[in-house]
């Protein structure tokens, strides 16, 4: 190997290819942001590092793991366990391959993630071996998500329990959360509607950041507002209601101060490009005719009738649909709209006002 950062990654890679094993840059990007505690940018920005001989000796050891076809886990210590897992998972194609075998460790051992270093050193027991196996048949062979399996997810410093009957909460959401709660910072007493509520992750985490609120939470599934029921009992939050309701269909009430909703926004179309991990989530949740933008005329064509003047509507979008949906709103009335982006730039929510005559 050289020196020479960009010169590794690609000697690695094709040390690995020779060695047919699947997926090779993704694996030597995970092994060399884990042995340089860098992140996957780093190595493209950095790509003139000279590395030291301890960091080539970690890097090579690595590889030589992948090289071979017994990956199977034997009896050993957590760190050799938790080695062989991540490895696992990399070579089966599994995402965010450290973050889940973080998950699986931390759970399994009963133990704070940031507390597992303090058991690398223990030998694994034939239980929590058993149930390793075990979860990692339903995420290789079922590709169930991790989610899934422990049901619960963090979303906004939150735990909220998820199963196969709600959506996954993803990172990208709080941003949308964000913007909800900047809204009605300077309402006193706000009243919020969340539309399609799934786990109730949108309105309840609303409810529990600004406990002057009043929310309300509705979903077309009964199974998802028994998900979201159970979040708000979990949390002990009381400052939010649950009604089934397909749309507005059921909803009286109409002098809210910001309408909120994730509606389905994947076109039909787009089903066969869908992460294998997507399989198990509900496509009520998921999918929308007219191109993924249904459900953004249904609630635009109807919110604007059910906000107080000076009252907000905002939508999580598809990272493509942003001026589509603004040009929705815009229709239908509302001013000041605004796209808004998430962590990684891209778009992710769109809001508008509504303004009295």
């Amino acid at each position: 190997m050289e020196d020479n950062l960009i010169d590794i990654v690609n000697k690695s890679i094709e040390y690995l290819k020779k060695n047919k094993i699947n997926n090779p840059r993704l694996i030597v990007e995970s092994i060399i942001t884990d042995v340089l505690k860098i992140n996957k940018l780093d190595i493209y920005t950095n790509y003139d590092r000279k590395l030291n001989d301890l960091e080539k000796n970690e890097i090579r050891k690595k590889l030589k793991e992948y090289n071979g076809e017994n990956l199977e886990i034997k009896p050993n210590t957590v760190k050799e366990y938790f080695e062989k897992t991540k490895i696992y998972l990399d070579k089966k194609g599994i995402p965010e391959s450290n973050m889940i075998t973080n998950i699986i460790f931390s759970k399994v051992l009963d133990t704070d993630m940031s507390l597992l270093f303090t058991k690398y050193s223990s030998i694994v027991n034939e239980e929590a071996k058993e149930k390793i196996k075990s979860i990692l048949k339903k995420l290789v062979e079922l590709r169930l998500p991790i989610q899934y399996i422990f049901n619960e997810q963090i979303f906004y410093g939150h735990t909220f329990y998820v199963d196969k009957n709600v959506l996954i909460p993803r990172l990208d959401t709080e941003t949308v959360v964000e913007k909800a709660l900047e809204l009605i910072l300077r309402k006193n007493n706000p009243i919020v509607l969340d539309i399609g509520t799934g786990s109730g992750a949108i309105g309840i985490t609303i409810a529990i950041e600004n406990s002057e609120s009043k929310v309300l939470a509705t979903d077309i599934s009964e199974n998802a507002l028994t998900v979201s029921k159970k979040n708000a009992q979990i949390l002990d939050v009381r400052n939010i209601k649950f009604l089934k309701s397909n749309l507005f269909e059921n909803i009286e009430y109409r002098n809210f101060d910001l309408i909120v909703s994730n509606p389905p926004y994947i076109s039909n179309g787009e089903q066969e490009y869908m992460s294998l991990d997507t399989v198990h989530e509900p496509e009520l949740a998921l999918f929308a005719e007219n191109e993924g933008l249904y459900f953004y005329y249904e609630i635009a064509s109807e919110a604007i009738n059910y906000l107080n003047n000076e009252g907000y509507l905002l939508f999580e979008i598809g990272f493509k649909q942003g001026l589509k949906v603004k040009e929705i709103m815009e229709n239908y009335g509302f001013k000041d709209v605004n796209i808004g982006k998430d962590l990684t730039g891209n778009d992710r929510y769109v809001y508008g006002i509504k303004k009295g005559n």
